[in-house]
């Protein structure tokens, strides 16, 4: 990935915050010479900065768990707010007109090496994990268990579970960093008036605070 030292993100904290708020990971593969893409809600475990894993699970049937080399290198990328600039938002065109349009957007690319399991105990608690994570702050949050037994089993002998060991991370923070103050200020109000959508707002907020996810 093409990525300018302005624009790298190296707090592995805020990489961890925007898989957590943006959980779908794009898992690139090779499969018979071939480059696959399989798009599938993660669970970080553990620290980026030490030992972490990405863990989730697919569908018995798709092939990429039979076909991905355990030695190969996998990527995993996952896409955060993301949104249009447009040059009119910057006061510095007021000045001397010399701007032109852009896009904005957080991304992380997460690299390492791919195992899967076909054990039911190890399925289930993966199962349960992502359950959890993703029905936490609901006011009356769904449980595994509060399917029927035999369902449950069921499903389970349909899915693999997957495992990511991450060996490397590659974070790019498209934020407006290379804008006056002005114009990026200019751009974060223009977003937050003409553009009220989730991410156009999340992205807003990451302009303001020039940071990322994790203080948007």
């Amino acid at each position: 990935m093409y990525n300018p030292k302005h624009f790298e993100q190296g707090d592995l904290s805020v990489v961890s915050a925007l898989i957590a708020h943006f959980p779908l990971g794009a898992l690139v593969t090779t499969q018979n010479g071939s480059l696959e893409a399989d798009h599938i809600p993660f669970l970080l475990d553990g620290d980026l900065a030490s030992g972490a894993k990405l863990i989730g699970h697919v569908a018995k049937n798709n092939p990429v768990w039979q076909l991905a080399s355990a030695d190969a290198e996998c990527m995993v990328i996952f896409q955060g707010p993301n949104a249009y600039i447009s040059p009119s938002w910057y006061p510095s065109k007021q000045v001397h007109h010399e701007v032109v349009p852009t896009y904005n957007y957080a991304v992380a690319h997460v690299y390492g090496k791919l195992t899967v399991s076909h054990d039911p105990q190890t399925k289930l608690e993966i199962v349960d994990q992502l359950t959890a994570s993703m029905e936490g702050g609901r006011k009356e949050p769904w449980g595994v268990l509060d399917a029927p037994a035999g369902y449950i089993d069921k499903m389970l002998e349909a899915i693999v579970g997957i495992e990511l060991s991450v060996t490397r991370i590659q974070a790019k923070w498209k934020i407006s960093q290379n804008r006056e103050d002005r114009d990026r200020l200019g751009a974060a109000k223009g977003l937050a008036s003409e553009a009220p959508s989730p991410t156009a707002a999340h992205m807003a907020r990451m302009i303001e605070a020039k940071t990322g996810i994790g203080q948007a």
